[in-house]
């Protein structure tokens, strides 16, 4: 009988330890099936995971912030306009000419090169760089700008019979060359993807280019610019569809810009105001532009 209950104990135990082996094999095979695996509280603390046969730093949700990356290289898209000393957008009765479809106003920003300089533990940082902007500013009326006078003037277009003329497309686009000055503020200095970030600065352009589009609706045609009180001062025929000029407008050139972005890993809202009129000193009216948009592609 006692040594019934040896031979019974001994299987007992080797029944259990075998259990607890098979136990184990299985959850290292189960970690094995499903490729994760955790390193100490300590990796866990900077946010980064591992996963077998698997190159961590072509995994954004699991890499390291190893240095600050602040907000400026990529594409953006924005609407904007301008606005005078008291934040008026309304220019009927001042300058006609001025008034804008906000809606089809559209600016992009292309800035390919950014510089970063950590300042405090990848919390805050400063960032530079080099960026191109181009600026649409659709106006809702039918009047064209001259280029060769002393200072902005437009004209009415009419028809060969004096009747105000409807223009599918009437804009001013500006071309600048952006350098940007900021302070950015991260709250998660170990991941990019999982940080929220509120950037304050500047932008510092000099125009590159500029001229105005007027597309017709009909393909050739006689033309009239006349002044505010429909007197015609010039004629002209149209060849084509639309006609482009280039000049500098009498706009400056150069501009300040005001500047904040914020948002949360590569989702980024950004504004400008300018800080420097849009047209030079007695030269046109004194209007100030902005633009709001959001990032499409950062890197």
């Amino acid at each position: 009988m006692k040594n019934l209950l040896k031979i019974t104990l001994s299987i007992f135990v080797f029944l259990t330890l075998a259990a607890t082996a098979h136990a184990q094999d299985g959850k290292k095979q189960a970690d094995h099936k499903h490729h994760w695996h955790f390193g100490d509280s300590t990796r866990m603390k900077t946010m980064k995971c591992a996963m077998e046969k698997f190159n961590m730093d072509e995994f954004p949700l699991c890499r390291d912030k190893k240095k600050f990356n602040g907000h400026w290289a990529g594409i953006d898209l924005g609407i904007g306009g301008y606005v005078t000393p008291g934040s008026d957008m309304n220019f009927s009765h001042s300058d006609p000419f001025l008034n804008l479809n906000t809606a089809r106003s559209v600016t992009v920003n292309i800035n390919p090169f950014e510089l970063n300089l950590n300042l405090w533990k990848n919390h805050i940082g400063f960032t530079t760089g080099l960026g191109f902007q181009v600026t649409n500013y659709n106006f809702s009326g039918n009047y064209v700008m001259i280029k060769d006078s002393s200072a902005l003037t437009a004209y009415q277009v009419q028809d060969a019979q004096g009747k105000p003329v409807n223009l599918r497309v009437n804009k001013l686009v500006t071309a600048h060359l952006n350098l940007p000055l900021f302070f950015e503020y991260q709250t998660n200095p170990y991941r990019y993807m999982n940080s929220f970030h509120v950037t304050l600065g500047v932008v510092a352009g000099v125009r590159i280019g500029s001229y105005t589009k007027q597309v017709y609706k009909e393909n050739g045609g006689s033309y009239i610019l006349a002044d505010q009180d429909g007197n015609p001062v010039y004629s002209y025929d149209v060849d084509h569809y639309s006609i482009r000029d280039v000049g500098s407008f009498h706009l400056n050139p150069f501009k300040l810009d005001a500047a904040f972005r914020i948002g949360w890993s590569h989702l980024n809202i950004f504004g400008t105001y300018s800080v420097t009129r849009m047209f030079q000193k007695n030269q046109g009216p004194e209007v100030y532009p902005f633009t709001v948009g959001l990032t499409l592609l950062g890197w």
